[in-house]
């Protein structure tokens, strides 16, 4: 007889994982491994620990254990997610590289300034026994300076609306050294070619919100919710959920009537000095706008009539005028003081007076029209997703029971700043909708078309009854032990 080997029941379990066999039950697991029920319990709860892992609850009660089709480690990034990274930190090394580029190139325009700070030198000595008491140059040694600061926005945080009435948020643009009260030019250029910089989202906002959320709940949350928090589809939701099960120490239960949830005691006790995370719902903040370039059309078109003129010359310096100068026996009386030296360095004269004005000027145009074909998609994205929003927070006022679609589309529409959604918008978004919660379509005893959410019903009814149950203990008790004595 063979002696057999007493293996961790993680390990056999994992081992299952990795074949492929990763939809199953408790009882299954058992089944398929021969481990006792208990030790594949806790082997189930050390590999949710490791793997993404999707909980689910049948009507009968049952717990479904779901890996999804490829086996990931919890923060392992997909090879879509490892691909954008990189192209964004390509994308964010071109830009730190153009943006040098156009400092560099503005600070040709310093002679200008040069000469605009002579003129005022000379009409303040002409006034010197006037009344004034002078124009400080100050400013001239900041507005120099402002061309190498490549940061165009403040960091604080505004509230926009947009031509169709959803608020967002934006960050202030830097204010010109000149005048306070506006956009510095140099931040409109870098806006111009780049666009302003969209308001950052903590990546562990979701986190902290339903972490603020359950010290509020009695530690209590079910999928429902997280699908108002953040707008997600069930799937997510599931998923999401079995995240904060391993990450804040919960314990996933499932009620007498077959409704799943997480119990998290350990994160309702603390001493309550800390700042926590803010609860916003899904529906209760839009997404900011994409914005082109941010700039005035003064501003733009001022942009563009100097970098149209840079373009065009740097055409004329190679196509007409250095193989003129190039020709001419007598170069310097075409061009007083830069014709002779032209003709003795052509090379140098075709890429520094051409070639490199005429890749940046082209650059300077390509970058900003690239991106709006960009933003075309974007904007139709975003407001996709606000008019969502606004459906979502309809069905979740009515706790997902069955409504039509001409009474959603009349709580969008009453009292609202928001634009006004037509029936036709709104049947169409109910359609996506009624797949992500899920829902089901009815039809009235009228004949009318019913859109009802019995899942989301059905949770947020037994939510309420668990935590009037629940008697959490939140209390520290008095400190027994103290470090400083």
């Amino acid at each position: 007889m063979a002696t057999a080997v007493v293996q961790d029941p993680r390990v056999i379990l994992e081992k299952r994982l990795q074949k492929g066999e990763r939809h199953f039950t408790l009882n299954e697991a058992a089944a398929a491994t021969g481990l006792f029920i208990d030790d594949a319990r806790n082997a189930l709860e050390q590999l949710i620990q490791k793997y993404v892992c999707r909980l689910q609850v049948t009507e009968n009660g049952d717990l479904i254990y779901d890996f999804g089709k490829i086996l990931l480690r919890r923060g392992e990034k997909t090879w879509a997610e490892r691909r954008a990274e990189i192209g964004a930190a390509l994308w964010r090394v071109f830009t730190v590289i153009y943006k040098a580029w156009i400092a560099v190139t503005l600070v040709v325009y310093f002679v200008i300034f040069v000469l605009i700070l002579v003129a005022l030198v000379l009409a303040l000595s002409s006034r010197k026994n006037g009344k004034g008491r002078g124009l400080s140059l100050d400013f001239v040694g900041d507005l120099f300076a402002s061309i190498f600061r490549w940061r165009t926005h403040t960091g604080t945080v505004l509230y926009r609306t947009d031509r169709r009435g959803y608020r967002y948020r934006q960050y202030a643009p830097k204010p010109s050294p000149i005048n306070q009260n506006k956009k510095s030019f140099i931040a409109s250029v870098y806006d111009f070619v780049f666009g302003p910089a969209r308001v950052t989202i903590d990546p562990l906002q979701n986190q902290k919100e339903v972490a603020a959320y359950l010290r509020q709940q009695k530690g209590i949350v079910v999928a429902t919710e997280l699908s108002a928090l953040a707008g997600w589809n069930f799937e997510q939701a599931e998923t999401f959920l079995t995240d904060c099960l391993v990450r804040f120490q919960g314990e996933v239960k499932v009620s007498e009537n077959g409704v799943l949830y997480g119990e998290f005691d350990d994160i309702l006790r603390g001493v309550g000095q800390t700042e926590e995370g803010q609860i916003v719902y899904y529906w209760d903040e839009y997404e900011p706008e994409y914005q082109l370039a941010g700039n005035s059309a003064g501003r733009n078109l001022a942009i563009v009539f100097m970098n149209g003129f840079n373009l065009a010359f740097s055409v004329y310096m190679i196509t007409t005028l250095v193989p003129s100068l190039l020709q001419a026996r007598l170069p310097e009386e075409i061009l007083p003081g830069f014709g002779s030296w032209i003709a003795a360095h052509a090379t140098s004269a075709y890429v520094l007076l051409g070639w490199l004005p005429l890749i940046f000027s082209l650059l300077f145009f390509a970058i900003p029209l690239a991106r709006w074909f960009k933003l075309q998609r974007a904007q139709h994205r975003r407001h996709h997703h606000n008019i969502r929003k606004r459906l979502f927070k309809a069905i979740f006022q009515q706790q997902g029971k069955a409504q039509t679609a001409t009474a959603i589309q009349q709580a969008v529409n009453d009292h609202a700043r928001e634009e006004k959604l037509p029936e036709t918008v709104v049947a169409a978004a109910l359609r996506e909708i009624v797949l992500d919660l899920p829902g089901e379509t009815l039809v009235s005893p009228e004949g009318e078309m019913l859109y009802a959410f019995p899942r989301v019903q059905r949770e947020l009814a037994e939510v309420v009854h668990l935590r009037d149950q629940r008697r959490p203990e939140a209390a520290l008790g008095g400190v027994i032990l103290d470090s400083d004595n």
